[in-house]
This record gives C-alpha cells, sequence and structure tokens, in this order.
C-alpha cells in the first residue's frame, strides 16, 4: 500500500476535533476516537486510517481549557505537539485549525486585551504551523449553538484581532473568488449539524496531491 499524505486536525480542547475526524471518515462507525463534552478527552496522537480514505488523518491531543489539569501537564502536551509537527511537518499537505466559536471572545480578551504580553493560543497555533509553510484551512466550529448576529459579531472580532498579530483571516468563499494567496482561509462549521462538510471536503480534496486522488 502507497504512503498516504498526512491531514492535520489540531486545536484547543474540547474545540470538537475527533468529531470532525469522525466526519471525514468513509467509515466512521469504526473510528475508535473518544469524543465528549469533557475537554482534554484525547489524549494521545492519533492517526487514524481507513482503506476508502485517501489520506490519513492526525488527530493532535488539545490543551488549554483542561479542567484540573496541573500547569506541567498542560505545558507536556503542548511540548508533545511542537516536537510532532516539527518532526513531521513535511508529512502533511494541509492543516486544520479548529476553533470553538464560543471561546473566541473569552481567549482573546484574557490574553490580549488582559495581558498584551502574551499571544492567544489559537493565534499562537496558526502561526506555528505557518512557520512550516503548511497550507492552512481555520475551522470555527459549533456555529449552530449561536444566532446569525452573534456569529458574525464574533468572527468579525476574531478576524481584526487576527490582524493584530499579522494574521489575514478571509471567508473561504472570497478566498476562492479572489485567491489571495497570502490571507487564510477560514470557514464557518458545525460538526452536530454538518454545516458546511461538503465545502470542507472540496477544500481538503484541493489539496490532497493528485497522486492520491480517486
Amino acid at each position: 500500500m502507497k504512503e498516504k499524505p498526512s491531514l492535520l486536525i489540531i486545536g484547543n480542547s474540547n474545540v470538537g476535533k475527533s468529531s470532525i475526524t469522525r466526519l471525514l471518515l468513509p467509515q466512521p462507525s469504526k473510528y475508535k476516537g473518544k469524543t465528549g463534552k469533557d475537554p482534554g478527552s484525547t489524549l494521545l496522537i492519533k492517526q487514524v486510517m481507513q482503506a476508502q480514505l485517501p489520506y490519513k488523518v492526525i488527530d493532535l491531543p488539545g490543551f488549554g481549557y483542561i479542567r484540573h489539569s496541573s500547569h506541567r501537564r498542560r505545558e507536556h502536551i503542548k511540548q508533545q505537539i511542537v516536537t510532532h509537527i516539527e518532526k513531521h511537518h513535511f508529512n502533511y499537505f494541509l492543516a486544520l485549525v479548529v476553533i470553538n466559536i464560543l471561546r473566541i471572545e473569552d481567549e482573546i480578551t484574557k490574553y490580549y486585551i488582559k495581558s498584551q504580553t502574551t499571544i492567544p493560543l489559537s493565534f499562537e497555533l496558526i502561526k506555528f504551523i505557518q512557520e512550516f509553510n503548511i497550507p492552512l484551512l481555520i475551522i470555527i466550529n459549533k456555529i449552530d449553538k449561536i444566532s446569525n448576529i452573534d456569529k458574525k459579531r464574533i468572527i468579525t472580532f476574531f478576524i481584526e484581532n487576527a490582524k493584530y498579530y499579522g494574521i489575514d483571516v478571509i471567508n473561504i468563499d472570497d478566498y476562492y473568488n479572489n485567491q489571495y494567496e497570502t490571507k487564510i482561509p477560514y470557514l464557518d462549521f458545525s460538526a452536530l449539524k454538518k454545516t458546511n462538510l461538503g465545502k470542507l471536503n472540496h477544500f481538503i480534496n484541493l489539496y490532497l496531491p493528485k497522486k492520491n486522488k480517486s
């Protein structure tokens, strides 16, 4: 069997990484990954492969927002993620950075407004992946939990604050229409409702190496 390229799924704890992984699989019932409401439930680096899937999914453990977790344990998980990407970045044809829309305002307020000497974790993840020139898609998940008005307000807040750190974010439709190669596309998403799952699969297929496409 030829070696398959890898799709990286990364994000803070409890953003829906395992749920999104399950949606991408031809046989989701065979995926044994843990999903649920408990932050930090995915503790190990998971390599998910299925015969009909033309790529491997690497579901990295989440960090941040882990209740009852020691600083030492959080730093260990973070270092585990950093080390893995440094060693294996050349295997990834695309990275999905998953963000929980319900936590965007709280995260930016905590790390930016109250303490300008730090960088919000989501922005830190994005900038770290950019260092390795891995193509990126930001998935803003759990949009089913809020109204359309709040969704627009929060996403606008996210985009405006991302610019402060030199991260230019644009809606995936505008990214296609204008081909902004220097900007990072985002997709508003609901793993629960499967909102925009078709768009996600289409974007993944665009970056999948031709030799691996069916």
